[in-house]
C-alpha cells in the first residue's frame, strides 16, 4: 500500500476517492498558513484584488524610477497568513497605508527628479520645447503605460495633462516640476497601487485576460515587479495568447537576475527562508550563531532552490539532492560524518527555521515538514491544555533529552494520537541540533535516539525515514497548490482543484521551472473566470 501522510493525518479533501485511515489528528484544518483571502468569493481563474506587495512596491518603483530608496519599508505589515500577496486589498487598506503611500510617492517623485540619470527615465523629450502640451503628453503615455502596466485610456491622459496644465498655470510650475507632480498623483493612483484587471477584452474570447494582464502576471509571479519593455512588446503584440510564447518567456524570465525576486519570494514565503534573518536563536548556547552564518543559511538555500528551478534538477530529488557549496557554513558543518546530509530537510535553514531558540522541537520539525511539503496543515487538538516541555512541574532543569520530555506527552490520550505520529518523523531529526549542526549527544550527555517506527516502517534515523517521505505521492502534489496559490493570490476553490492536480500529473515532479510553464500556460491562469465558468 503507498503511504499516505494526507491520509494517516485524515485531511479528507486531499483523500481523493479514498477511505481514510482510522488514526488522525484532531484539529487539522484550522491551518495556521491558510491566507485570510476567501477564496470561495472568487471565481476560478480570477484573482482577488490586493495591494502590491511591500518586496513587490519596493522592485516596481526602483525598476520604474531607478531609485534606491524602499519606502514600503516602513509600510504598516497586512498581517497576512501564508503567502503576502493572498491578502485581499480592501479589507487592510488603513489611513496609516494611505498616508504612506502618498508620502512615499512625494519622496519617490523628488528622488526620481534629483539626477539627471534618473529624470531620463521619465523625460522622454524636453517639456520646456515647444508650444502646447504634446511632449507633457508624451510623458504621460509612456510613464503611464510602465506605471499602470497597461496604456493609459484616453480620459485618463486627458485627466494627467489637465494636472500638468493647472500647475503650470495655478501653481506657477516650470514645465518638469509640473512633470514631476503628474508623476507624483500617477504614484498614488489605485492602478498603479493595485493589481487591477479591469475586464474582459472585448476583441478576445470571453474571460480571456489580456496582453497586458497576462504580462502583468507573469512579471510579478517570477520577478515581483513591472513588465520590461520585451513583455511590453510582447504585450502590444498580442503574443501572450499562445503557449509556445508563455514558455519563451519563463525560461528567459528565470534566467534574468531578477528572477532572484522568485526564490526569494515563492520559495522564502512558502517554506520560510526569509523569515531566518528575524529567526531567534540563543547564542549563548549555540556560539556559531551569528549573522553571517543566518546570511549563509539563506544564500544556500535559494541556491538549493535554484538548482530545481533553472538548473534542471527535478523536484523528485528534493529530499535527497546535495547541498550547494557553502564555505562560511563549514564551521557548522565541518564535523558532519560521511553523507548525513541532503536534501532540503537537512538544510541548516530549515533546521534552523522549526526549532526554538533554546532547543529543538521534534513536534515543530514534524508539523512543519507536513505543512509545508505535503500541504497537511495541523492544529492542537481543540480543548486541550498542552504542557511546554520545560514548564515549570514538567520536570527539572531545562529540556536536554527531549524524547524522554516527549514520552509525557504521549501519556495523555489526548496528546497521544497526534504525538504517535509526529514524533517519530521530528526525532528522526534529532542528530541535528538548533542550528542544524550534527550531534551525536545531548547536553546533559544523554546520547541522541532518532529511532522511531511510522506505521509500518521503522527505521534507525532520518535516513531510514527518507524512503517513505519520498516515495509519498502528496510531495508531488503540493508544489503545484503552492505555485498556484502564489500565481493566482488565492488558494484553490472549487473547480480549482481538479486543475493543479492536473497540472502537479502532467508535470510528474520535474524542474520548477517546468511547474511554472504548466500554471501560467493553465486557464486558470490566463482566464479571467476559469475553463467553465459562467462569464
Amino acid at each position: 500500500m503507498t503511504f499516505r501522510l494526507d491520509r494517516v493525518f485524515a485531511r479528507p479533501w486531499l483523500a481523493a476517492g479514498g477511505c481514510l485511515l482510522s488514526i488522525s489528528c484532531t484539529g487539522i484544518l484550522g491551518s495556521e498558513d491558510a491566507p485570510e483571502e476567501d477564496a470561495s468569493s472568487v471565481a476560478p481563474g480570477g484573482m482577488p484584488l490586493h495591494h502590491m506587495t511591500a518586496s513587490e512596491y519596493n522592485n516596481t518603483v526602483a525598476h520604474l524610477l531607478g531609485t534606491r530608496l524602499r519606502p514600503a519599508d516602513g509600510f504598516p505589515a497586512f498581517g497576512a497568513k501564508g503567502f503576502d500577496a493572498s491578502v485581499s486589498a480592501l479589507s487592510n487598506l488603513s489611513q496609516v497605508l494611505v498616508q504612506g503611500y502618498y508620502d512615499a510617492a512625494k519622496k519617490l517623485a523628488e528622488d526620481a527628479f534629483s539626477n539627471e540619470a534618473q529624470r531620463a527615465k521619465i523625460l522622454v523629450c524636453d517639456p520646456a520645447q515647444g508650444a502646447g502640451d504634446g511632449c507633457a503628453r508624451e510623458i504621460i503615455e509612456r510613464f503611464g503605460l510602465r506605471a499602470f502596466r497597461r496604456p493609459l485610456e484616453a480620459a485618463e491622459v486627458e485627466r494627467y495633462a489637465a494636472q500638468y496644465a493647472r500647475a503650470r498655470s495655478t501653481l506657477e510650475m516650470s514645465p518638469v516640476e509640473a512633470v514631476q507632480h503628474v508623476v507624483r498623483a500617477l504614484l498614488t493612483s489605485p492602478h498603479f497601487l493595485l493589481r487591477i484587471e479591469a475586464g474582459p477584452d472585448s476583441e478576445r474570447s470571453p474571460g480571456a485576460l489580456n496582453g497586458y494582464e497576462i504580462a502583468s502576471r507573469l512579471s510579478y509571479l517570477l520577478w515581483s515587479s513591472l513588465p520590461d519593455e520585451e513583455l511590453f512588446d510582447a504585450a502590444e503584440g498580442d503574443r501572450l495568447a499562445t503557449e509556445d510564447e508563455l514558455r519563451q518567456q519563463v525560461d528567459r524570465m528565470l534566467n534574468d537576475p531578477k528572477s532572484a525576486a522568485f526564490f526569494q519570494n515563492f520559495f522564502g514565503q512558502w517554506l520560510g527562508t526569509r523569515t531566518l534573518p528575524s529567526h531567534n536563536v540563543d547564542a549563548s548556547l549555540f556560539p556559531l550563531w551569528n549573522d553571517d552564518v543566518k546570511g549563509a543559511m539563506v544564500d544556500q538555500a535559494n541556491a538549493f532552490f535554484a538548482e530545481f528551478t533553472t538548473g534542471g534538477r527535478p523536484w523528485s530529488e528534493f529530499l535527497t539532492a546535495p547541498h550547494p557549496d557553502s564555505p562560511r557554513l563549514a564551521p557548522l558543518t565541518a564535523s558532519d560524518p560521511e553523507g548525513v546530509r541532503g536534501g532540503f530537510l537537512t538544510l541548516p535553514a530549515f533546521l534552523t527555521l522549526s526549532s526554538r531558540a533554546d532547543r529543538t522541537s521534534p513536534t515543530s520539525r514534524a508539523k512543519t515538514i507536513l505543512a509545508q511539503l505535503f500541504c497537511v496543515p495541523l492544529a492542537p487538538p481543540a480543548n486541550v491544555d498542552i504542557p511546554e516541555l520545560d514548564a515549570p512541574g514538567s520536570g527539572s532543569g531545562p529540556v536536554d533529552n527531549v524524547r524522554a520530555k516527549l514520552e509525557k506527552h504521549r501519556e495523555s490520550p489526548d496528546c497521544a494520537s497526534c504525538h504517535d505520529l509526529l514524533d517519530p518523523i521530528g526525532l528522526s531529526l534529532e542528530n541535528f541540533d538548533a542550528i542544524g549542526a550534527y550531534r551525536t549527544e545531548y547536553p546533559n550527555g544523554d546520547p541522541i535516539d532518532a529511532t522511531g517506527k511510522l506505521e509500518d516502517t521503522e527505521f534507525q534515523d532520518f535516513s531510514g525515514l527518507l524512503p517513505k517521505l519520498q516515495g509519498d505521492p502528496q510531495l508531488g502534489v503540493c508544489p503545484s497548490e503552492q505555485l498556484f496559490t502564489y500565481a493566482l493570490r488565492r488558494r484553490p476553490a472549487g473547480a480549482d482543484m481538479s486543475t493543479f492536480r492536473e497540472i502537479a500529473a502532467r508535470w510528474d515532479s520535474g524542474t520548477i521551472a517546468d511547474l511554472v510553464k504548466h500554471v501560467v500556460i493553465s486557464d486558470a491562469f490566463r482566464l479571467r473566470g476559469g475553463k467553465g465558468e459562467a462569464q
